[in-house]
């Protein structure tokens, strides 16, 4: 019987090892956390986002990721969901999670259809070199004790050294973002070895820093079109959907989708048009409106203009913006120039990023080892016969909204077939 050992046990490394052993091989997972898919518990904010049934949005090499999708498109994933138990609903935006609304019913199906398949999973086990011996592939790697019960104080975990031999190698151990989730970049070695080259990774989908915190703002939520400049003005990225200001930046899913497009300084502007039901209308027209709502309530103080439309604390930033400073000053008082300037702050609210928040608070990586060195109808490597790659290891990042979870498995079961 063919021996397979899949490295990682996240949604590519399971999904892989549960098709692999449905096809009749003996499979292993080995997999450095106390339990496997630890990373697909929390996605979708515990609610799990497996899937997506819009367009592809993919970033890194996403011509390969087109290739995948048509190779394993959302109606075969989907089924692969079902046939493990789980039955799916669809909600905005094409997003796809279990009917439960619940990560951690995604998790036990796939553990118990591995469990059905007789994968062996060894948890608390680290690989630590990959290499070939004859027609074998031979993995190091390091066993970690057991974690002491709660009550007895824990001292450095002790160590075994573990051999493991395979005729197909799995490498699904994921990038370098959410180290807490075991996923350290470190697993990138195992491909490298072997000529496959490592585009340089950086944070995707996390938070952005700036320069002047917006304090007075944190805790504040609206919906914006969201566009990043770099120091020349070029356009770098644009996203529409939930803006989080945070006390030390800005968070939300159209923020943090500009994060892998962050190279040190760079300018964000935040257009607040959808926010007052103005989307679309142009700086005319909007100063128009701003001085018409002004006509309604000329003998309130400046500071009032936008209640009823915007909390106070967007407000005030506005205006500050703007360069509205005597706020308690009647409405009636105030210029068509200061309504041009409000209509300005409206669209292009202008925060300067400095950088974003790292790996440690990034959902997934951009960058990754180049995928055009597998097949894509495969996922195995051109350059050593029976080493395959699944999932984040690779060059392909997507959006929110279950795009990277959905490449994961998919690039997991394309490399688990025989």
């Amino acid at each position: 019987m063919e021996k397979t050992v899949v490295v990682g046990g996240g949604a590519a490394g399971m999904a892989a090892a549960v098709e692999a052993a449905r096809e009749g091989g003996d499979v292993t997972v080995l997999e450095r956390n106390e339990k496997p898919l630890k990373k697909l518990s929390v996605t979708g904010n515990g609610r799990g986002n497996i899937l997506n049934r819009g367009a592809p949005l993919y970033y890194g090499d996403a011509a390969f990721a087109a290739k995948v999708l048509r190779r394993m498109p959302y109606e075969r994933l989907a089924a692969f969901w079902e046939d493990l138990g789980v039955p799916l609903r669809q909600e905005e935006e094409g997003r796809c999670y279990p009917a439960a609304l619940q990560a951690a019913v995604a998790v036990d199906a796939l553990r118990l259809r591995a469990r059905q398949l007789a994968v062996q999973i060894c948890t608390r086990t680290r690989v630590t070199g990959l290499s070939v011996e004859g027609a074998s592939f031979v993995l190091d790697a390091e066993e970690s004790a057991p974690p002491p019960p709660c009550k007895i104080p824990a001292g450095p975990a002790e160590v075994t050294a573990r051999k493991y031999r395979a005729s197909r190698v799995i490498v699904a151990a994921g990038g370098a973002a959410a180290p807490a989730h075991g996923t350290d970049g470190t697993a990138y070695g195992l491909l490298t070895g072997f000529g496959h080259t490592l585009i340089p990774c950086r944070p995707a989908l996390c938070a952005l820093l700036t320069a002047t915190k917006p304090a007075a703002l944190a805790g504040q939520r609206i919906r914006a079109t969201l566009t990043l400049r770099d120091v020349r003005g070029r356009e770098l990225h644009r996203t529409r959907g939930e803006l989080l200001f945070a006390k030390d930046g800005v968070s939300g899913i159209a923020a943090m989708q500009l994060a892998r497009f962050v190279t040190g300084s760079c300018m964000l502007t935040v257009d607040m048009r959808e926010e007052i039901n103005q989307e679309g209308t142009d700086l005319p027209r909007l100063s128009r409106f701003l001085r018409d709502r002004a006509s309604k309530r000329p003998e309130l103080p400046m500071g009032e203009l936008f209640t009823g439309m915007l909390m106070p604390q967007v407000s005030q930033a506005l205006m500050g913006a703007a360069g509205v400073l005597d706020r308690d000053l009647a409405i009636g008082r105030f210029s068509d120039k200061v309504y041009d300037a409000l209509a300005k702050s409206l669209t292009e609210l202008p925060i300067t990023v400095k950088g974003v928040r790292g790996f440690s608070s990034a959902q997934v990586t951009a960058g990754g080892i180049v995928p055009s060195d597998f097949c894509a109808d495969t996922m195995e490597s051109r350059f050593q016969k029976g080493l395959f790659a699944a999932g984040e290891m690779l060059d392909v990042d997507g959006d929110c909204g279950g795009f990277n979870l959905m490449f994961a498995v998919a690039t997991g079961l394309l490399a688990g077939r025989r």
